[in-house]
């Protein structure tokens, strides 16, 4: 939802060419505004609600919005009030509420202050399976002519609907396996230098990643209800992240018409740079509304949808260069081990390598301990090799 908040604010300085005058929006009425990322679908919970502040485009960061009292309802009257789990984070009981194809839900936030907020009711549409996600590796060009990407295009399929109409939206995440260039022989910690027990336990990680890009398509006028080859994201090989082994999760899920026209909206406003020339920026609105002054812009949405999922795993492409560098021992890091112990206290513990001759090197650290790229070596429970 923060990358939803920040097309909301896009209206950024995006200088064009010569020719064109760019736009300049007012966005200070934007800032501080309630945003709510909600979701309940046919999945068993727990299901969550994410209250924040928004903040600019220029300088975006999670602000909670803490000590609110949300209930989830339906229409068949059973509700259940989330506990704040985290700041700003309000999660069902796993043996609580549980969403249901044709029945409808709300949600109801009340501020410390007292200030109501809800959405209308909505209903949980019945999910479209999915019947294949597949990659392609492909090249695209660039702005420069010599430096194409190269990298994987995901694709995906889904079944036939058995109604004409319907309405998709897709949230889409990627896990991945990469390795550093070193294992570790020697630790440096509180001035002593001791050998490294386990020298291959900070060499591989697991990456996780949130594809943020808006994807909203309804079936209707096709032949038939359903959607062949849809765009789903491209993955590069300028990082780590299809050096071993990658993973998509895809979860699709089946809207509202209402619902649809939100998240197209935010899809066309996640344009490319010219539309913004082409058509003024308009504000899209959520579901949510203060009952009392229901003229608040509130930013964000409580969705309601049913829902599918399916995970695939693909192997490093053989056939496509890949450009993310490797490291490579030089003077600078013997140098460095030389002088490990000026190092200061912030730094440590710092890890050291050897080459084939056994020399000491201090590495750059991301080059021996994979966590400092992001990664957690822990294997995810799903994962696959």
């Amino acid at each position: 939802m923060t990358r939803i908040i920040n097309i909301l604010l896009l209206f950024t300085i995006i200088m064009a060419g010569s020719c064109r005058e760019p736009y300049w929006p007012e966005l200070k009425d934007y800032e501080d505004l309630l945003v709510v990322d909600g979701l309940i679908t046919d999945n068993p919970g727990p299901y969550e609600v994410k209250l924040s502040y928004s903040t600019t485009v220029q300088n975006p960061y999670l602000v909670p919005f803490k000590g609110a009292t949300v209930t989830i309802v339906d229409n068949e009257g059973f509700s259940e009030t989330l506990t704040e789990t985290g700041e700003g984070v309000y999660t069902t009981d796993p043996a609580g509420i549980q969403g249901k194809v044709g029945q409808s839900y709300r949600v109801i936030i009340t501020t410390p202050g007292g200030t109501t907020y809800a959405s209308p009711f909505q209903e949980i549409k019945p999910p479209v399976g999915i019947a294949d996600i597949y990659t392609e590796e492909q090249t695209i060009q660039t702005e420069n002519d010599y430096y194409p990407l190269y990298g994987l295009q995901f694709y995906l399929d889904t079944e036939a609907a058995p109604q004409d109409t319907n309405y998709l939206t897709w949230r889409i995440y990627g896990d991945y396996k990469y390795r550093v260039d070193y294992l570790i022989r020697f630790v440096y910690d509180r001035r002593q230098l001791t050998v490294f027990p386990n020298p291959d336990s900070l060499y591989v990680c697991y990456g996780h990643e949130k594809i943020t890009d808006i994807i909203a398509m309804k079936t209707d006028n096709l032949v038939e209800p359903r959607l062949s080859r849809l765009p789903l994201t491209f993955v590069n090989t300028e990082t780590k992240k299809l050096s071993i082994r990658y993973s998509l999760l895809v979860k699709q899920l089946s809207l509202t018409q209402d619902a649809y026209h939100f998240y197209s909206d935010l899809a066309e406003m996640n344009t490319q740079e010219g539309a913004l020339y082409n058509t003024q920026p308009f504000q899209v609105r959520g579901n949510v509304e203060n009952l009392d002054d229901p003229d608040e812009i509130v930013l964000g949405y409580f969705l309601a949808a049913g829902m599918v999922e399916k995970r695939i795993f693909v192997d490093r492409p053989t056939n496509l260069p890949f450009r993310y560098g490797i490291c490579e021992l030089t003077e600078r890091d013997y140098d460095a081990y030389r002088y490990i112990g000026l190092t200061s206290s912030t730094e440590w513990p710092l890890y050291v390598t050897t080459n084939s001759d056994g020399y000491r090197a201090l590495p750059e650290q991301g080059c021996i301990d994979c966590r400092r790229m992001g990664g957690s070596i822990i294997k995810p429970d799903f994962w696959e090799d």
